[in-house]
């Protein structure tokens, strides 16, 4: 008795799918109809979820799907062919879980005529299954129409659907551009003091022009932009550089910065720029603010308000985990979503563009009409809250898969038990047979038996001779384990000497490397072995509370930042070697004092 499989039945053996259901039976006592409608039932009951279906629908459909189920129970080609007309049916009928109410005709359109079809199907079946009859011509003529008109609202769907899109690029594009900017200005400067006249030049101006080449360029060929990337160094800088009455600022740290923001800034004014008459204008303010600044003149400066994003922005600073933001990666135009509303509403949106330059998703419904636009964080969001869903996409033949390899394993279970019989019966007759062989082998082992007590006799005098030889041997080995222990012991004395003298002179360098980094002062010039390359830094800055080092080159730039351990470290080990001792802190302040003078004089 071969098994049943899944394979052959749903290639069209109906035959086998009745004994599939006459072997459940047996085994359980019950009708093989009885079978045939729990497993239509659970197939029916698949379609019947609430996600599936809008509440409207879901409410005018409840009637149909008792009698859908009873047409499937009464006939196993259902089960056997994906182009039964029923299959046709049910795939038709899920065409209508992307509908849900929306104001508008196309919305009171396709409702209409899905109710009507619904109608229309029922009647249909009814007749089938009361009259028992079996021919679906009037039941797939009403599939063919309704077919026919969706098809034809689907290609009206695509094309405007298609033209929004290409409207919305550009809209998309202009809003990621804008938020990338204001993202910037307010992380930079937002709740910070900043010169009061200057709060108009950084919304307008500078917005504005960060704001074209965020828009005009690629995000990878805008970080490698010259005027982007000074920015994104002035603006962090600017926002730590002027005080109120509130917040005050060392001056010591105003006259180490200002200057480079300054020469930062200068740098700024030769890049290309969209608008260079506004561009000189805001650069003439703020550097005239900077120098007002480190000459310790009255600033009225007031807090930085944070720019307001438009319609369709969000912030970008938002953080959330990798494993959320993943699920927009995995995301494809076409997808189908639930998003749940207040009181109970519930929109079907389809993501209609995903474009890589913009950070920004589009959603459409089943018409092709635009529902909302969500940033890829938002939608993120919306998905770990549960705000949005996938949109349930029951395949039919994986559903009737699944129930018939239930069944199928149930009735394959019941074959099982009865060939377990027949394996028994064919036990009994083989022990018999082992038992007359066992006689047989019982005689043959006591001849071996005795043959093997020779051989160990034999056996005895070797391991006595051998056992002579071991001993003698391990005599020996021991001997030389002796010798082997001495010698090591010996190198172990010598290596632990070499340590001990080499760890005094670590700690002489060490103690040397302590004092040069203790007589390290702003202003003294150090050479730096790095990678078979030597380079001259100046000691710029000295910061005590967190025990950091940064060195500068001629021009002032950052080369190195190191913290006092590690500059001990590099010294030590002569990657660091001191060239000139910097001044003291008085030194210094009083070239500062005398630079002042002279820009004064």
């Amino acid at each position: 008795m071969s098994e049943f499989t899944l394979q052959a039945i749903t290639a069209g053996d109906s035959l086998q799918l009745s004994e599939v259901f006459a072997s459940i039976a047996a085994h359980e006592h019950q009708s093989p109809d009885v079978i045939r409608e729990q497993l239509a039932n659970d197939v029916i009951g698949q379609f019947q979820q609430r996600p599936l279906w809008d509440a409207q629908l879901d409410t005018d459909l409840h009637t149909l799907w008792p009698i859908f189920a009873t047409a499937i129970s009464r006939d196993n080609e259902f089960f056997c062919s994906p182009r039964h007309p029923l299959h046709q049916l049910l795939q038709t009928l899920l065409r209508g879980r992307y509908w849900y109410p929306r104001e508008g005709k196309p919305a009171q359109q396709f409702l209409e005529k899905f109710l009507s079809f619904a109608a229309e199907t029922k009647t249909h079946l009814t007749a089938i299954t009361d009259a028992e009859l079996t021919d679906h011509t009037p039941l797939q003529n009403a599939i063919h129409q309704f077919n026919d008109w969706l098809a034809n609202e689907e290609r009206r769907a695509a094309m405007l659907e298609n033209r929004l899109c290409e409207t919305e690029l550009a809209h998309l594009k202009q809003i990621s551009a804008e938020t990338r900017v204001i993202d910037l200005l307010n992380k930079s400067l937002g709740n910070r003091p900043f010169p009061s006249d200057l709060h108009g030049l950084i919304n307008g101006t500078l917005k504005s022009e960060l704001q074209y080449w965020a828009f005009n360029k690629t995000p990878e060929e805008l970080i490698q932009l010259p005027l982007w990337k000074s920015w994104n160094r002035l603006l962090p800088a600017l926002g730590e550089l002027f005080s109120t009455d509130e917040i005050a600022l060392d001056d010591q740290y105003l006259y180490q910065q200002i200057p480079l923001v300054i020469a930062e800034l200068e740098r700024s004014s030769e890049h290309p720029v969209n608008n260079s008459q506004a561009y000189q204008q805001l650069f003439e303010h703020l550097h005239a603010h900077l120098m007002a600044a480190i000459q310790k003149q009255s600033l009225e400066n007031s807090l930085f308000t944070p720019l307001v994003y438009s319609a369709g922005q969000s912030s970008s600073n938002t953080q959330l985990p990798y494993s959320l933001l993943k699920q927009t990666e995995q995301l494809h135009v076409g997808d189908w979503f639930i998003f749940y509303g207040e009181n109970n509403e519930t929109l079907r949106c389809k993501l209609a563009l995903k474009n890589p330059d913009v950070d920004q998703l589009l959603l459409v419904d089943h018409t092709g009409r635009k529902v909302m636009i969500k940033s890829h964080k938002d939608f993120a969001l919306c998905l770990s809250t549960g705000i949005a869903k996938p949109l349930p996409h029951p395949d039919i033949q994986t559903i009737i898969n699944t129930a018939l390899s239930a069944l199928i394993e149930h009735a394959n279970a019941g074959v099982q038990a009865q060939l377990l019989v027949q394996k028994q019966k064919a036990e009994q007759v083989v022990k018999a047979l082992i038992a007359q062989q066992h006689a047989a082998t019982e005689a043959a082992a006591q001849a071996r038996a005795e043959a093997e007590a020779r051989m160990q006799q034999q056996l005895e005098a070797r391991r006595a001779a051998a056992r002579k030889a071991m001993a003698e041997a391990r005599a020996l080995a021991d001997e030389q384990r002796r010798r082997e222990a001495e010698q090591a012991a010996e190198a172990e004395r010598l290596r632990i000497e070499n340590a001990a003298a080499e760890a005094a002179a670590q700690l002489v360098r060490e103690q040397s490397a302590q004092q040069t980094v203790n007589e390290l002062q702003v202003g003294a010039w150090l050479e730096i072995s790095n990678s078979n390359e030597k380079q001259r830094a100046k000691l710029s800055v000295i910061i005590a509370s967190t025990s950091k080092y940064i060195f500068a080159d001629q021009v002032g730039r950052k080369i190195a930042e190191y913290t006092r351990e590690q500059l001990q470290d590099l010294v030590a080990r002569e990657q660091i070697k001191v060239l000139r001792n910097g001044d003291n802190f008085e030194d210094q302040l009083a070239k500062v004092i005398r630079g002042l003078r002279r820009d004064l004089n």
